[in-house]
């Protein structure tokens, strides 16, 4: 998966359904280890282990706009979900 022009990410749908993003409208980004975690912004606590680089809105199709730092890194992401929880990682195999 590929940010857009507008460095936009789109959570899938079916990834969607099953997250802890259902429901939401904006979503915390940080970063567990080497992978991108979206935390739900109605979150009453952070997890210790995840630096916060932003807080974004998704929009009616699940779109949100990457901070500064990772539009540096790579414009390919794989987003995947983990435990009811969406990450995203680099996409490093072709």
């Amino acid at each position: 998966m590929e940010a857009d022009n507008q460095n936009r990410l789109i959570i899938p749908q079916e990834l969607y359904e099953f997250s802890n993003l259902k429901g939401v409208d904006t979503v915390y980004i940080g970063i567990r280890g080497e992978d991108i975690l979206f935390i739900p912004g109605n979150s009453k606590e952070m997890p210790k282990d995840v630096k916060i680089y932003g807080i974004r809105k998704l929009d009616e199709k699940r779109r949100f706009i990457l901070p500064p730092p990772f539009k540096k890194v790579s414009n390919e992401w794989e987003i995947y979900l983990l435990n009811g929880e969406i990450l995203a990682t680099r996409n490093i195999i072709k």
